[in-house]
């Protein structure tokens, strides 16, 4: 069952009330009565909608405003599409034949050349790049697959740090942004970002026209965003 986008989780037991908890974004546990009609139930939650939509985004806003330090160092962990890579920078002079930045699937390295690896700040900047860059190119990737089959097209599009959502689209004028930290998640869940904001040039308010068109062109959105925000 769903309400909206959120993934409904029922637990029949023997209690009196039904009970409503939300732990993670996308999903809702419900603890009901054992002697409740199914029906009965769905219009209890249903009734409870919106509070629910809520309590989701008060969820989604505490998990993504927490500050979450990344370190720079050798060795640090640094995640690309959804895989953790070990982080190393090695100087610019001794391994001339390097790019800026090498990703090794294979050994799961990501390398940094510079001319002063001991320089965390330069670190930090040199990798944001060549992330941002990836990013943008994966999106122009996807907007050319998706614009011809959903029958719309956004102006321009660009990707910057956002506190409370993966992404925005400005209806008036077709532009859509995604954010940076979509370089960190599975490409599925990035592809489900970009129809999200595409299906917005259609429909601006998440009603039922917009998720009918969502189940239409991404029939799993559902389990994408969840797996996404968990």
């Amino acid at each position: 069952m769903y309400v909206g986008d959120c993934k409904v989780e029922i637990t029949r037991k023997r209690i009196k009330h039904l009970y409503l908890r939300i732990k993670e974004p996308g999903c809702v546990h419900v603890s009901a009565p054992k002697h409740w009609p199914g029906d009965y139930i769905q219009s209890v939650i249903e009734a409870r909608s919106e509070w629910i939509k809520e309590q989701q985004q008060k969820l989604l806003q505490r998990q993504e405003t927490t500050p979450r330090t990344q370190s720079y160092e050798d060795h640090a962990e640094i995640v690309v599409e959804g895989q953790s890579y070990c982080l190393k920078a090695v100087r610019k002079s001794a391994f001339p034949q390097l790019s800026a930045v090498t990703l090794c699937r294979e050994t799961k390295t990501l390398t940094l050349s510079m001319s002063d690896p001991s320089n965390l700040e330069a670190r930090k900047k040199q990798l944001d790049r060549w992330l941002r860059a990836q990013l943008k190119e994966r999106i122009a990737q996807l907007l050319e697959h998706w614009q011809p089959i959903m029958g719309v097209a956004a102006s321009d599009f660009g990707v910057r740090k956002m506190k409370t959502r993966w992404g925005s689209c400005n209806i008036r004028t077709h532009k859509i942004w995604l954010n940076f930290d979509l370089m960190s998640k599975a490409a599925e869940s990035l592809e489900y970002v970009v129809v999200h904001e595409l299906t917005h040039l259609y429909e601006r308010y998440h009603n039922k026209r917009f998720y009918r068109l969502m189940d239409k062109y991404l029939p799993d959105w559902r389990e994408r965003k969840q797996r996404l925000n968990s």
